[in-house]
């Protein structure tokens, strides 16, 4: 069965196995309209630079890791709806209200600012000689709780250059959304010069090269395919404008769409080694209850997952796997999946197109989800291409795992694991753990 959409990922360029490396990356910088009270992270990064930082107003001495307790908005923030004075004793108290909140707003920002600071150092240093030990986030307690905390008020910015680490790589994506009149979305993508025609297209239609289209899909509303792109400013501009129509239009997403992503295979250095593809596959099946939860952005809160309801009908999780066993293209499908049905869809690898499908991401109209859905997918390509089998996990943490309380992980350890073995990049891993802190962990498949 050909993949949805498989076609905007053909193979362009080849590249290097090795051209994503460490290299310098956009800073991340912390939205200071979000006022989340941070901890005190001093002591992490001291022990990945090894020099003392400074954390918030300049001077102050640095404190044994405090824990600030959040204060609930109605604790300090004072009612502001024409209270009607009526004794002097209340005007006292709504001045040292107002004082109180001023006074904690501007603490938050000195922790913000504190935690920018420390976090910059980190990136300075990435490159330097730091032994591995220290950066690993499964040996470093202090570091992963770090992440923890930065990730709640940042690492969700829009990255608009050297997203993913190669401008070589092929990637695609799928825009599912129900709402909007498709039609009208259509000719919206045609009037800002994305899209080739004004009309609605059929389901696997012709597609121009460089142009996206909006086509007709019986499961949902509609779906915007973008053409084969790679890591540019014009790619992420494009990406942006592509959101921003179908919000216009009044375009959303439920718990029917998805947000499917395709990776180049032969620019991402796979060849037609099987042995690549096994990688590809058993690192998403040794993280498969973590790639669940951090694909999914829908339903209750935008937490849960739009197949958790439904037996994951259009993505879900592999079989019994023994990838081993497989010693061609043909057999290793046939054990990942090679349909809609899968969330690791390989179908396409058995004709032209050679793209690997993910489809477990739920569809979002945000673009910094979608990026961060798709740094995920082209990393872990990528990584599969270079990394030892020894690298990857044997064992495999099921989807429904840690909802279901068959595993006991209070300390993270498969995210930590997954972000030491797929991640290099420092503000990546900051990425992940700004996906994983918005989603939760997803029951295991039930019949529908």
């Amino acid at each position: 069965m050909p993949s949805k959409g498989g076609s905007r990922t053909t193979n362009q360029t080849r590249t290097s196995a090795t051209t994503i490396a460490p290299v310098a990356g956009p800073a991340v910088v912390v939205r200071h309209a979000t006022r989340q009270a941070i901890l005190d992270v001093a002591e992490p990064i001291q022990a990945v630079l090894g020099t003392p930082s400074t954390v918030g107003a300049a001077g102050a001495a640095p404190q044994p890791d405090p824990v600030p307790v959040p204060i609930p908005a109605a604790a300090f923030v004072p009612e502001l709806e024409d209270p009607s004075v009526g004794t002097p004793e209340w005007a006292d108290v709504y001045a040292r209200s107002v004082e109180r909140h001023r006074n904690e707003l501007e603490r938050i920002d000195r922790e913000q600012a504190g935690a920018q600071r420390l976090w910059e150092d980190f990136l300075a240093a990435r490159g330097a000689e730091v032994p591995e030990g220290e950066r690993s986030l499964v040996a470093n307690d202090d570091l992963h709780r770090q992440l923890l905390q930065l990730a709640r008020t940042s690492g969700g910015e829009y990255e608009r250059e050297n997203v993913i680490g190669d401008p070589n790589q092929t990637f695609g994506v799928e825009i599912e959304f129900d709402g909007a009149d498709a039609n009208a979305v259509a000719r919206a993508f045609h009037a800002a010069g994305l899209a080739s025609t004004p009309n609605l297209q059929g389901y696997h239609s012709y597609r121009e090269p460089g142009k996206w289209v909006v086509e007709r899909d019986t499961t949902v509303t509609g779906e915007v395919v973008s053409p084969v792109l790679q890591d540019t400013p014009e790619t992420w501009a494009q990406l942006e404008r592509a959101c921003s129509i179908l919000r216009e239009n009044g375009a959303r997403v439920t718990a029917r769409t998805g947000g499917h992503v395709h990776v180049g295979a032969d620019s991402a250095g796979l060849d037609h080694d099987v042995g690549r593809f096994r990688r590809v596959a058993n690192a998403c099946a040794w993280a498969e209850d973590l790639m669940y939860r951090l694909a999914a952005a829908t339903g209750r809160g935008g937490r849960r997952h739009r197949g958790a309801g439904n037996g994951y009908r259009w993505c879900g999780p592999m079989g019994a796997g023994q990838f081993e066993e497989a010693h061609s293209m043909n057999e290793l499908a046939s054990r990942v999946g090679a349909s809609h049905g899968f969330g690791l869809n390989y179908g396409n690898l058995l004709e032209s197109r050679r793209t690997i499908e993910y489809r477990y991401f739920d569809s979002s109209l945000d673009p910094a989800r979608l990026q961060a859905n798709i740094k995920l997918a082209c990393w872990i390509t990528k990584r599969a291409s270079i990394l030892p089998d020894s690298a990857i996990p044997t064992e495999r943490v099921r989807l429904g795992s840690h909802a279901d309380g068959q595993v006991t992980d209070s300390g993270d350890g498969l995210l930590r694991r997954f972000a030491d073995t797929i991640f290099v990049r420092p503000q990546d891993k900051l990425k992940l753990y700004w996906l994983f802190q918005r989603s939760a962990w997803q029951p295991a498949r039930r019949a529908a």
